[in-house]
């Protein structure tokens, strides 16, 4: 059976990172050209999904062994894609997307970041 990454609303990682409790580790997939427009207001490990090979993420490993990552992108998709191959390739044994990735969080956690 195929394990699936988990989801995770902009409300619920929120509040996550407020509880200071477990706090994941945050990927961000999104390319640099999407970070100079608005970047995650929280700490957060940037790999490029167009740099993403097993060698980059097998050199980070010790960043995110026994942590729980929330995954992320502009709208959600390319940090679900990001979950599946790190499901897939045995990197983690559970992984969170951020549903509608910085735009839902803009929407609905902070406003005063950019859209785009």
């Amino acid at each position: 059976m195929r394990i699936l990454p988990k989801s995770v609303s902009a409300y619920d990682l929120n509040k996550w990172l407020d509880s200071e409790i477990d706090l994941p580790t945050i990927i961000d997939v999104r390319e640099d050209s999407e970070l100079e427009i608005v970047k995650f207001p929280y700490y957060f490990l940037h790999m490029p999904m167009s740099q993403i090979t097993i060698e980059s993420v097998n050199s980070k490993l010790d960043i995110l062994e026994n942590r729980k990552i929330v995954a992320l992108c502009h709208m959600g998709v390319r940090s679900l894609h990001f979950g599946q191959w790190m499901l897939d390739n045995s990197f983690v044994n559970e992984i969170w997307n951020l549903e509608e990735g910085i735009d839902g969080w803009s929407k609905y956690i902070d406003s005063t970041l950019n859209r785009y």
